[in-house]
This record gives C-alpha cells, sequence and structure tokens, in this order.
C-alpha cells in the first residue's frame, strides 16, 4: 500500500468509494435516501475541493482516501472490499504526520468502528452536539488528537 496525494485522474474510484461507504457510516441515523451520492451534493463537493486530499493505493487501485481542511480531517472513507486491512489507520497517520498539529474532526456518535480505530490513535471527546445531515439530525462528537514533538 502506497499514500499519496490525490490527482484528478482517482476522482472516478474516490467517488465510488464515498458513494460506497458513506450509507454505511450514516445507516440507522439519517434515512438511506437522504445520503446524495459525491457527485449530487454540493455541499460535499466543495467541501472536497477545499480539502487537502491523499490516496490509500494497493495494487495500483484507489482502496481509500482521506483528507484535511486545516487541522481538522475532513475525510476518511475506504472501499468496503478493503476495510480490516489497515488502510484507514495508514491514512490517519499519514495526516497526523503531514499536519504535526493538534487535530480535530467530527465523528457520528454511533460510529462505533470510526470511533473505536480514532480512539485507538491517541483522539479523545472533546464536546458532543447535535448535528444535521442534509436536515435530518443526528449525535455528534468532536474528536482531537493533541501532537506532540517526536
Amino acid at each position: 500500500m502506497i499514500i499519496r496525494p490525490y490527482r484528478s485522474d482517482d476522482w472516478e474510484a474516490v467517488r465510488i468509494i464515498y458513494d460506497l461507504a458513506k450509507p454505511d457510516e450514516l445507516r440507522g441515523l439519517v434515512p438511506i435516501d437522504s445520503v446524495l451520492p459525491l457527485a449530487a451534493h454540493p455541499e460535499m463537493l466543495t467541501l472536497f475541493k477545499e480539502s487537502e486530499i491523499v490516496v490509500a493505493e494497493v495494487d495500483g487501485v484507489a482502496a481509500g482516501f482521506a483528507g484535511n481542511k486545516g487541522d481538522s480531517i475532513s475525510w476518511l472513507f475506504v472501499h468496503p472490499s478493503h476495510r480490516r486491512k489497515g488502510i484507514a489507520s495508514s491514512l490517519v497517520q499519514a495526516l497526523i504526520d503531514k499536519l504535526k498539529n493538534n487535530i480535530t474532526l467530527n465523528v457520528a456518535k454511533n460510529n462505533f468502528g470510526a470511533r473505536q480505530l480514532y480512539e485507538r490513535m491517541g483522539f479523545v471527546i472533546e464536546k458532543e452536539f447535535e448535528g444535521k445531515f442534509n436536515g435530518h439530525s443526528c449525535d455528534v462528537l468532536t474528536l482531537r488528537f493533541e501532537y506532540t514533538q517526536k
């Protein structure tokens, strides 16, 4: 696996990864029909364009991607067929190494898989709030990573 910067020719693979993974992230939180494909979701497209994206490539194929907007992790998605192989943790570690700063992110409170990953990597709960996704309320946690010079 290699972690590399996003290239414009990654768009189709990244779009597919998001479209397959986002419904899993929000399953049980919002009606599934409120989860739009990335290409049809203006707010998410804007966030994507404003973020610095990295791609995890396995055997020449994009298997996942992550991104940051400033010191906040804005994206982390892994293709369902590549989950549980260390890709997500490698992507998060790449962002930690790149940012070399305190980092925050928001995660759905009941997204236990993501929470376990982040907590295992040193993120702690900073606050809890009621968020909105396409007009639907959901419980959200802000997690924080305190960067220490190594």
